[in-house]
């Protein structure tokens, strides 16, 4: 009974606590620093300092993860709806899936945003993204975050974007 009571206990007031370190780590940046390489032939690489839009989305994904590639058309939608107002940055995952099955994966979609990698996963890493897919929705001006963990479907996809662009517009 009692390794049983020791056990709720973590799950029940240690994991809370965890999630909140691992947000605040983000939060406490003031952005979300990353170096990339894309795959756009006319962009080599891709920075923080390169986001030109005050509101924008990271989405970490790979190939062959079921629900990224459920999501990716909605993201592609997105940015085909609101490119003007955010920028959209997908970030692969190596390892499972390589370099060139993202490529060929992003094009099979006919995906148009900014699509990256580092090739030694240090993005995804250094944010401790540990399940895929996993979108972040930032603001710079306000420092504000919104992390989705997990499969977005269209309409959270859309209510998210509009809450950061909201948070950017009040300025």
């Amino acid at each position: 009974m009692k390794m049983k009571m020791n056990s709720l206990y973590k799950l029940i007031f240690v994991f809370p606590i965890i999630l909140i370190l691992s947000i605040a780590c983000i939060n406490s940046n003031n952005a979300i620093n990353f170096d990339l390489s894309l795959y756009q032939p006319n962009i080599n690489t891709f920075q923080t300092k390169d986001i030109t839009k005050d509101a924008y989305i990271l989405n970490f994904w790979f190939p062959s993860c079921g629900p990224c590639a459920k999501e990716l058309p909605h993201i592609e939608k997105l940015n085909n709806e609101f490119g003007n107002e955010i920028e959209i940055i997908g970030i692969q995952m190596i390892g499972i899936d390589n370099i060139n099955d993202g490529l060929k994966f992003a094009q099979k979609l006919n995906l148009s945003y900014k699509l990256g990698y580092n090739p030694d996963n240090s993005t995804i890493k250094k944010y401790k993204i540990n399940s895929f897919p996993t979108t972040i929705f930032a603001s710079k001006s306000n420092n504000n975050f919104i992390i989705w963990d997990g499969y977005i479907g269209y309409d959270d996809l859309l209510n998210n974007t509009k809450n950061i662009l909201k948070g950017t517009n009040d300025k």
